[in-house]
This record gives C-alpha cells, structure tokens and sequence, in this order.
C-alpha cells in the first residue's frame, strides 16, 4: 500500500513544533512528554515509545504512549532486558534504523510479536536509534496505522526526528546526573540526622530553590554542649554553586568548634565574621541566626547577622517575632551582634527559617514574614509536632522558587508526656508483615481504638513496602503517642526517596501509589530527606 501523501511543508511543520517542545526539556521525563506528544502528531502514527539507554545497553528505561504513563506529575518508566530480540533493542544494539513495512514482514522477522502489535493496531514499525556523542543514548519507537514504504524522503525525515530527540535526551541524560551529585553534595552538608535530645523535640525541613543543578546556601544545626546547654543555627550563604558550599561547610565547622570554647552567641558571631572576612572568597556574605538553649531550655539567648527573626510559637494562641536586634552580615566586620534573652515555656517552639520561606520576587521579607505568622497560627493543633509544622510550612511555598527554602523547629517538650516505641526492620520482604504486628501489639497495649490501630496497621504496611521496592534498605518504625495524637515515623537509610503528595506539594521528588491512601486515611503526613536517608511519617487522632 503507499504511503499517504506527506508534504514537505507538513513535515518541516512536525520538526519545528518537536524542536519547539524539546527547547525546553531538562530532563528525560520532560524529552518523553515532548517527543511522545510530538510523534502522535505525524501522519500515521498510532503509537509512540521512548527508550533510554542503561547499563551500557543491558537495560532499557522505557515508556510508551499508550499506557497512562506520561502525566504532568511524572513518567512511568519500565525496564526492558537490552538483550531482548525487539526492533527498539535492535536498533539500539547495531546503532542503525530498524524498518518494519508490514505486519508480514514482522511476522517474518520477529514472529513473537506478530499478535500483540497487530491487537494495538500496528501495521509498519519504525524503530530509530539515537545516538549521541558516539553512541546510542536511546531509541524511538514509531508504529504506523498502515503498512508503509519508508522512501528515502520519509527515512530522511524520520532522522532528522531521531536526531533532535537524541540531542534533547543527551542534555536531559547529563542533567539529571549533574542534578543526582549536586543534591548529593548539598545533602552531605546538612546534618546526618537531627540528634535525640531529652526535653525537646526538633524538626527540620530543606527544599533546594531553582531549576538549576548548583547547589545552594542554606544550612541549619543543632548541637548539644556539655553541660546540657543546646546550640541551634540556620544560616544561608548568599548565592549558589560550589563556592557557596564550599563557605557553607566552613562556617558550619566552625560554628561548632567556636560554640565548644564559648557558646555565646554574639562571640560566635563576632569570631565567625572575622573568619569569613580573611577567607578565601571574601565576596561571600553570610546571614545566620544562633540561639543558645540553657540546661532546662526555658531560657533562650538568640543574635542574629542579617538573618530573618526567629518566631516563638507558643502552644495555644498567636505566634509572635522574637524581639531581636538584627546585626549586619557575617563578613563585612561591620559588628557587634546584640543578643535579646528571654522565655521558651514548656509546649513552645523556637522556629528558625531562611529568607526562601518569606521573600520572592513578588514578596517582600515584611509582608512574608507577616504571612508566616497567619500560617503558624492556622496550624492550631498541628503546631505540637515541630516535625510536622516545618513540613507544611514549607509545602505552602510554591515549587518553583528560586532560593532554598529551610526550617528549624525546637520545642521545648520538658513537661510533656509522650509514649514512644522503636522497631528495626531488615530490608527484607517479610518487614512488611513485621511491622503490621508491631503496630498492631504496641498500640492495643495502649488501649488504643479498633479503628486507630487497623488504620495505623494499613498505612504503616504501605510505607514499609515503599522502602523495600524503593530504597532497599533496612527501615526504622517509631511511634509517638502525645495527648490525643498518634504519630507513625517510617525511617530508610537510602539516598532516593519515593513520595510524592497528592496536593501538589512535593516534600521530595518521589512517588509511590500506596501514598494516595496513606493521604486519604490519615489526618496528615509528609516526608522529609537528610544525609542519612527518608523520614516518612503520618499522624491519627486518637480517642482513648
């Protein structure tokens, strides 16, 4: 049968709109959307797949455009074995076009997919090598609703195709890697994990700003000192890249090793500033807010270097700023750094945050900050959990701002009373189960409800499982009983995470289906990413 009448003009019109599409795509789930939304647009075509080259062509990452796997949220990838005798892995392997001009000639070629192509529709088949930078990065996958001759003009069409979706998927390719290692890099500079300090609860929460692969500023800490004392900081180094990482790890350094002489927080100001100035880079700036604990941390002595206040949260009522002088930036010996001392009652939290929180192009710092304070007082209940108010104050700031935005929460929790369990689990299918019975047993020991616990059995059974077909590793289950709420912590020591909010809102760039429900049945949840690996956790409100 011929081929239906292609014009020139027709197909240039394909190539700009492709060209169009893939101008801006950064990464290969942004080359799939672009190419495969492309490709049904030529004539014939009734299906599309993309394939990304792994492995040294061992394995193929594969997505197709018939099976609701391309979505604005994400790309659901497949694996296919790069070995497999398929036109897409053919063309990959011998690094040439694979022309498939019939189902005739596809039964003779290959006979194994003759009916499942023909019940898709099928009829000629073109699978296109793209090859970059000297070698095959991927494959593009064509099936034609009519047999086909594939003349010369339409071969030379269809590499022209090939290879703007190659060049895209190349850029995509080095991105993520050079995403994977900056985030990595930004991760080794944060705390491994916040430390298990008697009378205080933390929680902390960090999202890098930008589309872009440098790593930024933002760091926090917390440090306890020998004689019961604990030392907080979050701090921000003015711009991003290496050489912001890099004055990063350096005043978090020696912020420790300052607060080990004296821990008070304009002399850690006052040193740090002297520091910085004689550095390496002296161009950098550094704002940082430091709040110094005493032994029974009621008392809080806090200074700040250009830094935005930090905000007292009390545990019923509005939060307020803590009244702070505001000294000049770290680095421009333009001190001294004023400290303010004054009251952090039991159930009240100190809320540390950088300026990504407050400030955008289109907010000024007042104006956020005033934001800020209706947002705390709109958590109510939620406020008891300082783990949790930095997760939903952070998923309140759009996706896609540009500077980092980070949270420290202390809470002073001297008199309060939570029940609290540990189980570890090994990365082993059977941790699924064992975490179901742990549940189940330490929560009828509380006397808990029927209901709380088959919820809480559920929902724990479906993070678990995320853990073991995600990261792989062994997982921590922790539960938190306060006043009328549970609290279930499900900790992996993995480098990746895999959850993604139904709202929207993306804690980490994961995904993972059990968390739609996990959203449904609970009254919230989250997830937060340290050195050490992905913390996440849901609460039930408890009757008892």
């Amino acid at each position: 049968m011929p081929d239906p009448t292609v014009s020139v003009a027709g197909r240039l019109l394909h190539l700009q709109e492709l060209t169009a599409g893939l101008s801006e795509a950064m990464t290969p789930d942004d080359v799939a959307r672009a190419t495969l939304g492309a490709a049904l647009r030529v004539d014939g075509v009734v299906r599309a797949g993309l394939a990304v080259n792994r492995g040294a062509g061992r394995e193929l990452d594969f997505v197709a455009s018939d099976d609701d796997a391309v979505t604005p949220a994400g790309v659901r990838w497949c694996h296919i074995d790069g070995l497999a005798d398929v036109p897409l892995t053919v063309a990959v392997r011998r690094e040439q076009p694979v022309l498939v001009h019939s189902l005739a000639e596809l039964a003779a070629r290959f006979p194994h997919l003759v009916e499942r192509q023909r019940g898709l529709g099928t009829r000629a088949m073109a699978a296109l090598p793209l090859c970059a930078g000297g070698r095959a990065v991927g494959a593009l996958l064509l099936s034609f609703g009519v047999e086909r001759t594939f003349d010369e003009d339409e071969q030379a069409f269809l590499g022209a195709v090939a290879a703007q979706v190659a060049q895209a998927l190349r850029r995509g390719l080095a991105y993520q890697v050079e995403q994977t290692i900056s985030e990595r890099l930004q991760r080794s500079l944060l705390p491994e994990s916040l430390p298990d300090i008697p009378g205080l609860q933390l929680g902390a929460y960090y999202r890098p700003g930008g589309h872009g692969v440098d790593v930024g500023g933002d760091w926090y800490d917390v440090l306890p000192l020998a004689d019961g004392s604990v030392l907080v900081a979050l701090g921000d180094v003015m711009g991003k890249g290496v050489p912001a990482a890099i004055v990063m790890g350096q005043v978090r350094s020696a912020v420790r090793a300052y607060a080990l002489l004296d821990p008070d927080p304009a002399l850690v100001l006052e040193r740090l500033d002297e520091l910085i100035a004689t550095s390496a880079t002296p161009e950098q700036i550094v704002t940082l807010a430091l709040a110094l604990l005493d032994p029974d941390h009621r008392r809080v002595r806090i200074a700040v270097a250009g830094h935005p206040p930090p905000v007292v949260v009390p545990e019923r009522g509005p939060a307020r700023l803590w009244e702070v002088p505001t000294g000049p930036p770290l680095g421009l010996r333009a001190g001294p750094w004023p400290t303010a001392e004054g009251e952090l009652p039991s159930g009240s939290t100190l809320l540390l945050y950088s300026d990504g929180l407050v400030e955008s192009r289109s907010v000024e710092l007042a104006a956020g900050i005033d934001e800020l304070l209706g947002q705390v007082g709109a958590l109510e209940a939620r406020r008891r959990y300082p783990r949790e108010m930095c997760a939903r104050l952070g998923a309140v700031v759009p996706g896609d701002v540009e500077d980092d935005v980070t949270l420290l929460a202390v809470m002073n929790a001297a008199r309060r009373h939570v029940r609290s369990e540990v189980r570890d689990l090994p990365a082993d299918p059977s941790s699924s189960r064992a975490a179901r019975q742990f549940v189940g047993e330490q929560l009828a020991a509380w006397s808990l409800d029927e209901d709380v616990v088959a919820t809480a059995q559920l929902c724990v059974t479906e993070l678990v499982t995320n853990v073991l077909i995600h990261a792989g590793t062994p997982c921590r289950v922790t539960l938190h009983l306060d006043e009328g709420w549970l609290q279930v912590l499900v900790q992996d020591s993995g480098r990746h995470g895999v959850v993604q909010r139904a709202d929207g809102h993306t804690p980490l760039d994961i995904s993972g289906r059990g968390l739609a429900l996990v959203e449904a049945l609970t009254a919230g949840w989250s997830a937060e990413r340290s050195a050490d690996g992905t913390t996440v956790w849901f609460e039930l409100e408890v009757q008892r």
